[in-house]
């Protein structure tokens, strides 16, 4: 399923946009930045989900969801610096939960708790934070665990 908005198309992520999406989740992730050959290990994996964000034909987001039994889980999320503030992120996490409502009942993700704009961002499409990760990170910060309860189809018949 594609999303088009003018000159923004949301897509699945092919083999040849691993280049551009290592380039950004290195600009956005000092780290705990992730390899190029764990993006590509990604194309192997039946629970990964991965999808781009392009604006004029220029790959400038991604993300990368496992799903698990009824839980996603976002492992990878990023937008290029220079789009940030933009509305570009919410529009990609828009597009996760309404891909994958009817098919989970809950999106978890791990954030830095420095990270104030994604945690921002999460929370305005209704994320909460669950627990605290003590040194999560490879430099010894901190995570946030959030999560997204989602209404399945099952749950609204109940009434």
């Amino acid at each position: 399923m594609n999303i088009q908005d003018s000159a923004l198309v949301i897509r699945p992520m092919g083999k040849e946009d691993v280049d551009a999406v290592v380039e950004i989740n290195k600009e956005c992730f000092t780290s705990d930045a992730w390899s190029k050959s764990a993006f590509e290990r990604e194309f192997s994996l039946n629970y990964s989900y991965k999808y781009v964000l392009e604006l004029n034909g220029s790959v400038i987001g991604y993300f990368i969801v496992w799903i698990v039994y009824d839980t996603a889980n976002l492992m990878n999320f990023a937008v290029k610096k220079e789009h940030w503030g933009k509305g570009y992120g919410k529009k990609l996490l828009t597009y996760l939960i309404e891909s994958f409502k009817d098919k989970v009942s809950a999106i978890h993700l791990d954030v830095r708790k420095s990270n104030m704009r994604a945690i921002r961002l999460y929370k305005s499409l209704g994320f909460k934070i669950i627990s605290e990760r003590p040194k999560y990170y490879s430099d010894g910060e901190s995570a946030y665990q959030m999560v997204l309860e989602l209404s399945t189809t099952s749950d609204s018949l109940k009434g």
